[in-house]
This record gives structure tokens, C-alpha cells and sequence, in this order.
């Protein structure tokens, strides 16, 4: 199994139809899956998302941490909006 560290959202980033999970138990992860990584806290290292496959850990999942209160989130913005149809 992999840890994964997150990273901070930057000022103004918001997913256009994402949401932020918050974690209300710093003991628990707010998700658990059966995927090779754990994903962490960029500022703690606490951990969010457990046992968790990276294709699901989309730049539209943002977790506040439990322990420190940072938003986190993997990935990176699209260039291309994907529910655009491609000509």
C-alpha cells in the first residue's frame, strides 16, 4: 500500500460540480475502498481516504482534514471541461 499526500486547493479553485467532504472524526477516514493508496493531509499527514484507487480521487473530491482543518485535494483541474462532447 502507497501513501498519497494531497495537496492544498489554491485561492479561487473551485470545481465546477464538486463538493468538499468534511471529516468530523480525525481517527477515521472519510473514505475507505478497496483500491493500493492511502491518501494524506498535505499539512499533517492525517489520513483522509484509506485503501482508495487513485481514479476515484478526482480533482472534484476536496476533504477539509479533521486534525488541521485543510482543504485538500489530488489531481489537478482539467483543461477541458469533460462534459463537453467532442466534435
Amino acid at each position: 500500500m502507497a501513501t498519497v499526500t494531497m495537496r492544498q486547493v489554491r485561492e479561487g479553485e473551485v470545481p465546477p460540480d464538486g463538493g468538499t467532504a468534511v471529516q468530523e472524526d480525525a481517527e477515521r477516514p472519510v473514505f475507505r475502498g478497496n483500491g493500493p493508496d492511502d491518501f494524506v493531509c498535505v499539512t499533517c499527514g492525517n489520513v483522509l481516504a484509506a485503501s482508495m484507487d487513485a481514479e476515484y480521487m478526482t480533482f472534484k473530491v476536496r476533504v477539509r482534514c479533521g486534525r488541521c482543518s485543510t482543504v485538500n485535494v489530488h489531481g489537478e483541474r482539467p483543461t477541458e471541461d469533460p462534459r463537453r462532447k467532442r466534435s
